[in-house]
């Protein structure tokens, strides 16, 4: 079943069209894009002066460890991954998960001495 556009002719938005190089592009740029703000945001975090004062000699939070920054980052693929199920755009779920999962065995294999 097909979705239902409000006016008959429009088309639909040019990020969720249902093509695998549109999902693969989306894919490996998002999660690139969404590190550096993440980044930049707990950096923020941490240098901030409402931390300090919070902080007290037996709790000093010194921010996320890199491997979780980048975990967060592969997880913005799963914003648009819903968006497209909804519209059922297979393909561009298709082309989003192939550097989501490709990004997510490196990720293992690269800190697996972190947790095992």
């Amino acid at each position: 079943m097909k979705p239902t556009y409000k006016k008959q002719g429009t088309k639909p938005p040019l990020i969720l069209k249902n093509r695998f190089s549109y999902g693969l592009i989306i894919g490996i740029i998002l999660p690139l894009l969404s590190y550096g703000i993440i980044y930049v945001f707990d950096q923020s975090l941490i240098s901030s002066k409402t931390v300090r004062v919070t902080s007290n000699s037996n709790f000093l939070w010194t921010g996320f460890k890199e491997s979780t920054l980048i975990l967060m980052a592969f997880c913005i693929n799963l914003i648009p991954t819903y968006f497209a199920n909804k519209r059922y755009r297979e393909e561009f779920i298709r082309g989003i998960m192939i550097p989501t999962v490709s990004y997510c065995f490196i990720w293992f294999f690269y800190y697996r001495d972190s947790f095992l």
